[in-house]
């Protein structure tokens, strides 16, 4: 680990102004700031197993009490997926309500 010396004043560019808090919170900023969603979001993804569709259907089975492992099974996801779908944590671009029918 390198330590400065009093040989010379610290350049500018290592000093930061911002607290570790404040710094932190600008960098996760930074990372939403120019585009609202990753550019492989949803059924961008090409490894995407789940449309639309199914997400909605998955939640809206999932607000109706039904199993998260019997939804994850039937769609052909893991239970983790499934909840994270289910906790809005995952697929949170999408709008709330569903597909106009």
């Amino acid at each position: 680990m390198h330590t400065p010396t009093a040989a010379g004043p610290i350049p500018a560019r290592l000093i930061n102004p911002l607290s570790g808090t404040d710094r932190a919170q600008e960098i996760m900023r930074m990372a939403f700031r120019d585009s609202p969603r990753p550019p492989s979001a949803g059924t961008r993804n090409s490894q995407a197993k789940l449309t639309e569709r199914k997400v909605h259907a998955i939640r809206r089975a999932a607000d109706l009490g039904a199993s998260l492992s019997a939804l994850a099974e039937a769609f052909g996801i893991s239970e983790r997926a499934c909840r994270h779908i289910a906790q809005r944590t995952s697929w949170a671009h999408l709008p709330e309500e569903g597909p106009a029918r």
